[in-house]
């Protein structure tokens, strides 16, 4: 069990979605999707109805799919810098209200969303489903590559540490491990920077917000990981895919 802190100290206890509690099963995860079908759609010729379309949700930035009305408050979050990784979608079906004020940092908070997934497991399963339709993993690795962020093609995931930035907007990030030489570069939403190191070592990953600034926020990361920066607040307090 871990809390997950927001904002200027509002908690939010719940069960992490961490590869120890166990993995999604997508067909699993299909069959609990029925009780969201009422609201939800997904897949080709998907539309919006009670709630908006869930097709490719996971990366996307929250309130923000094309022709849904969203609650003030769900938008507030998206402009706040919530991207829908599967840790906090995991957090939020748990308790879609005590979510969103947590994040806000705001008790009167309000969400349209009132169903909540209460058992764990329904919860990864439904995720892992909703994971299937989701392009964001091959669409960022395009982006990357284009940008010519990602890190060379000898490098594989055991020996690559890498960040990510998973924020909505564009920030100086660094990575750092012993033996191997600091990168540090300016990351669109959904690029990474990598650096190869020794496997079972320990980095670095760093975010600032600007390419000389001297506080932001660090993590220790291990190499064969990617560490997402999900949203930058100020020195040492920023939220990341390993502290939510």
């Amino acid at each position: 069990m871990r809390k997950w802190v927001i904002g200027l100290g509002i908690a939010m206890a719940g069960p992490a979605m961490a590869a120890d509690d166990g993995a999604g099963d997508a067909t699993a995860g299909e069959r609990t999707f029925k009780r969201c079908s009422a609201c939800h759609q997904v897949g080709e010729g998907a539309s919006n109805r009670v709630g908006p379309v869930l097709s490719g949700v996971i990366g996307r930035q929250a309130g923000s799919y094309e022709g849904y009305r969203y609650g003030d408050d769900m938008i507030a979050a998206g402009e706040a810098g919530l991207v829908w990784s599967e840790d906090a979608l995991f957090e939020y079906l748990a308790g879609p209200r005590d979510f969103l004020r947590a994040y806000l940092d705001d008790p009167g908070a309000k969400a349209k969303m009132r169903f909540r997934l209460k058992d764990a497991q329904d919860r990864r399963d439904v995720i892992a489903y909703l994971a299937t339709f989701s392009d964001a993993p091959a669409a960022a690795e395009e982006e990357q590559a284009s940008a010519g962020v990602a890190a060379p093609e000898a490098q594989t995931a055991e020996t690559r540490l890498c960040v990510r930035n998973r924020n909505t907007h564009e920030h100086f990030f660094a990575v750092e491990a012993d033996g191997a030489e600091r990168r540090t570069g300016f990351l669109a939403p959904g690029e990474k920077l990598c650096i190869e190191g020794a496997p079972g070592a320990t980095g670095t990953v760093s975010v600032y917000e600007e390419a000389d600034g001297f506080e932001g926020c660090s993590r220790l990361v291990p190499v064969g990981k990617t560490e997402d920066m999900l949203k930058y607040v100020d020195f040492d307090r920023c939220f990341w895919s390993s502290n939510t």
